[in-house]
């Protein structure tokens, strides 16, 4: 669940204790309490069904992916299906649970942007083989970036 999901909970559980304890009125809790569970259960079957659709996805792109170097991406290889490994040098928006890597090979750096949460916690000095298709970086006019299905830890 995103930082916006969690501070939506405890904003409006402060609400309701402060509404309960200033009048007293149990029956506002009949739809006070259920309220607050869509507050975190409606995220997190969100969550669920975006990774879900993502890991279906990750099996078609497996398929068609093409390895590419990093310096290898430019115009001519958007909408392509492409697989690159590399070292992530900075994370942005991971509070977002949209995190956007920023993935260094010998022969340059590429933004590859995830919409939904990683299977696995991905930092900075992490090797990482990702899995994607090549599209317009909207931050730089002139770049290309990676929206990624599967961003993975490797060992190599």
């Amino acid at each position: 669940m995103s930082i916006f999901a969690w501070i939506t909970f405890v904003l409006c559980g402060g609400a309701v204790f402060l509404r309960y304890a200033i009048t007293g009125d149990s029956r506002f809790l009949i739809y006070a309490i259920p309220g607050l569970i869509l507050l975190i259960v409606l995220p997190m079957t969100l969550g669920w069904m975006s990774r879900r659709s993502y890991a279906k996805a990750e099996g078609e792109y497996e398929q068609k992916a093409k390895r590419y170097r990093i310096g290898q991406i430019g115009e001519s290889t958007r909408g392509r299906a492409v697989r690159i490994t590399g070292n992530v040098e900075k994370v942005r928006f991971r509070w977002l649970n949209r995190p956007h890597f920023q993935v260094k090979d010998d022969t340059g750096t590429i933004r590859v942007i995830l919409f939904t949460s990683p299977s696995e916690r991905i930092g900075v000095g992490d090797r990482v083989e990702v899995l994607g298709m090549v599209m317009k970086n909207i931050f730089d006019r002139h770049g290309q970036a990676v929206s990624a299905v599967s961003i993975k830890k490797t060992g190599s």
